[in-house]
C-alpha cells in the first residue's frame, strides 16, 4: 500500500479564525481581569468581555467550516478595503485616540466609499457620537484608548 503523508496547510481561511480566537482571549481576558465585568451593574470590562466571548465563539464556528475546504481563496480589492480600513483605524486609535479616529474613519467611510452627502455624514456622525460618547463614555465608563493624544493634553 501507498501511503501518502499528508501535510497541513495554514491558509488565511485558518489563520485569520486562530488570530481572531486570540484576539477574542485578550479581550475577555481584559474584561474580566483588569477592567472588571459586573459589580451591581455593568463594569467598564462588560463590553470588551462579551466582544472576546462572541469572538472566541464565532471563530470556532468559522475554523470549523473552513478546515475540510480545499478550495484556494481569491481576494479582490474590495474586500481588502474594510480590511485596510480596520488597519488604519487601529494605527489612528494609537496616534490620536479611538474616540477621534472613529469619528475621522466614519466621515472618510461615509464620503469617500459610500459617497453620502454631508449633510447625511454630519446627521450620522451627530448620532453615532452621541452613542459613543452618552452611552460608552458616561454611562458604562468604557476607557478608549488615547494614544499619542494623551500625552500630549495630559
Amino acid at each position: 500500500m501507498n501511503q501518502q503523508k499528508q501535510s497541513v496547510k495554514i491558509t488565511t481561511r485558518i489563520f485569520i479564525p486562530i488570530c481572531m480566537f486570540l484576539i477574542g482571549i485578550v479581550f475577555s481576558v481584559l474584561g474580566f481581569k483588569q477592567y472588571g465585568f459586573w459589580d451591581h451593574e455593568p463594569k467598564p470590562g462588560f463590553f470588551p468581555a462579551i466582544f472576546g466571548i462572541v469572538l472566541m465563539v464565532s471563530s470556532v464556528l468559522a475554523f470549523m467550516q473552513v478546515i475540510h475546504e480545499t478550495e484556494k481563496v481569491e481576494y479582490h480589492l474590495c474586500e481588502l478595503e474594510v480590511i485596510i480600513g480596520a488597519a488604519m483605524l487601529i494605527i489612528g486609535s494609537m496616534i490620536i485616540g479611538m474616540i477621534p479616529m472613529i469619528f475621522i474613519y466614519l466621515f472618510g467611510w461615509l464620503k469617500i466609499m459610500e459617497k453620502t452627502p454631508l449633510k447625511t455624514c454630519i446627521i450620522i456622525m451627530a448620532i453615532v457620537g452621541a452613542i459613543v460618547i452618552g452611552v460608552f463614555v458616561m454611562w458604562l465608563q468604557v476607557q478608549f484608548p488615547w494614544g499619542l493624544l494623551e500625552n500630549i493634553i495630559g
